[in-house]
């Protein structure tokens, strides 16, 4: 979908749904850390992340680096933090069904083809 993003001159929402997701990714392990997360004027991401026992590998930066990179190289890595962040919740909280985050997981647009007829 990249291509398609370019031509419609999206930036605004691309960096939107890059926060959104980031949030998103924080809440679910600040639940799994029993932490108090708001996304509200949130700062201190470096410090809160070091409180977390349970998270995935280098996650502040990496978190921090999909506003760096190039909106392939992003999505897959956020695509990444939310597979790793899914499984960490089958561990540690196997009573949630993460059955719906997964089947989305991996997922592409298809071309649009005419029905036959």
């Amino acid at each position: 979908m990249q291509e398609k993003l370019a031509r419609r001159d999206t930036t605004l929402w691309y960096h939107q749904i890059l926060v959104e997701s980031a949030q998103n990714i924080l809440g679910v392990l600040s639940g799994l850390n029993r932490l108090y997360f708001s996304a509200f004027q949130f700062k201190r991401m470096g410090r809160f992340v070091e409180q977390m026992a349970i998270a995935p590998a280098d996650l502040s930066a990496r978190l921090e680096g999909l506003f760096l990179q190039e909106p392939p190289v992003a999505a897959r890595e956020l695509e990444d933090l939310v597979r790793e962040t899914t499984e960490l919740v089958d561990i540690h909280m196997p009573q949630v069904d993460t059955a719906l985050a997964k089947r989305k997981l991996g997922w592409r647009q298809q071309p649009w083809t005419p029905a036959p007829h």
